[in-house]
């Protein structure tokens, strides 16, 4: 084996092992925080952000107008209504849980 083969290998080990004590990704570490820094960064943000939420909600209609065109089920229905609280999702995940044991159980003590 010659040694041109076994360097890079060796760094690569390194630079791993570099990264493990410290906890740091080389991907991320070499990507550039983003900090506003003037109100006109903070509005092109803000821009951005908008301009995204805009192309999402495009996308959304497009598919909900293409599903109604062919007769397809309703992807994206609306949210009319309250929302389920964690107690009541508590509620219905137990009582979901209790069924699928009972059945087991019921299964046990056929056999």
């Amino acid at each position: 084996m010659s040694i041109t083969k076994v360097v890079p290998f060796g760094k690569a080990v390194a630079s791993y092992v570099k990264n493990k004590f410290n906890k740091k990704s080389p991907t991320i570490s070499s990507v550039d925080t983003k900090v506003n820094k003037t109100k006109l960064d903070k509005a092109n943000s803000n821009l951005d952000l908008a301009k995204q939420k805009l192309k999402a909600g495009e996308a959304k209609l497009g598919q909900t107008v293409f599903e109604i065109k062919n007769k397809m089920p309703i992807t994206f229905k609306s949210n009319k209504g309250k929302s389920e609280s964690n107690t009541e999702s508590y509620k219905r995940i137990q009582k979901d849980n209790t069924k699928v044991i009972k059945g087991m159980l019921d299964k046990a003590a056929k056999k």
